[in-house]
């Protein structure tokens, strides 16, 4: 793979990851574009994007760095004389959410993986599913206005919704945290409270993941060389601006505005890999 591969890839997957708009699909429709161009197969794509999707839960990481300090905190006795017993007994409560909501995804992900394996050969498919993505979105217009952060509890039916949008996002196209966000705001969860658990939720489903396929694909993985490990710190630091561009725009309402954007990802990729004849 060549630096000026590498370095595309690692800004795309650093943009896409967080944004709603689905990372598996950009990468795998450029992927595929490339690999027309090139004439051969990016026979290291999967051990490759397993790298990009570390340098972007890096980035998650060091976001909520202050979050993960709290609630690994709360799983200690509290200190002798301390006084913060409500806010220790909320994080815990939101360790058991995320807890809860890791369930439905495991099992979905887990029925899902073989067959979105599959349809990642499928840039059609994969593109269609990115216009999912845009009308998932777009109902996020409905849900996210006039919600305080602390106005709704969290519950073991929200967890089990936001868990199961996770798994579903398994599917190539499908954006992870559009789904989560928007299946949060669905069932009455503020913006912000959605945004904080639906990438809280995302650790142990990223890493759960990259585990697994780096025990799949670690001969793969022994070929790659420099240009995909800046390649992987580079989508890491897009990924960190890319949270923080995020995070602004649910407070200002305009997640759905994200929906436009799949719409014409999809159209136009439908377009282009159906002339090249659907592969």
């Amino acid at each position: 793979m060549t630096w000026a591969t590498a370095l595309l890839l690692a800004i795309l997957q650093g943009l896409t990851e967080f944004f709603p708009v689905s990372s598996s699909g950009h990468l795998a429709l450029v992927q595929s574009y490339l690999e027309r161009q090139s004439g051969r197969p990016m026979t290291e794509a999967l051990a490759f994007d397993i790298l990009l999707h570390l340098g972007t839960l890096l980035a998650v990481l060091f976001y909520f760095r202050a979050d993960l300090g709290r609630l690994a905190s709360s799983l200690f006795p509290a200190p002798a004389g301390g006084t913060d017993a409500p806010g220790r007994r909320s994080s815990r409560r939101e360790l058991a959410f995320l807890a809860i909501s890791l369930l439905p995804t495991a099992i979905i992900g887990l029925a899902l993986r073989n067959l979105a394996e599959r349809l990642l050969q499928l840039p059609v498919v994969v593109a269609a599913f990115v216009g999912v993505t845009g009308l998932i979105l777009l109902t996020t217009r409905l849900n996210a206005a006039g919600r305080g952060e602390n106005g709704a509890r969290l519950t073991w039916g929200r967890a089990l919704a936001m868990g199961a949008a996770q798994g579903i996002a398994v599917m190539p196209g499908l954006s992870r945290s559009g789904l989560t966000i928007a299946a949060a705001l669905a069932t009455g969860l503020s913006p912000m409270a959605a945004f904080r658990l639906s990438f809280l939720m995302s650790i142990p489903a990223i890493a759960g993941a990259a585990l697994v396929e780096l025990a799949r694909n670690r001969a793969a993985l022994e070929t790659l060389g420099w240009p995909a490990v800046c390649a992987a710190l580079i989508a890491g630091l897009v990924a960190l601006a890319a949270l923080r561009l995020l995070s602004r725009t649910l407070l200002l309402g305009r997640f759905h505005l994200f929906a436009w954007y799949c719409f014409a990802v999809a159209g136009t990729g439908m377009l282009l890999f159906t002339l090249w004849g659907g592969r």
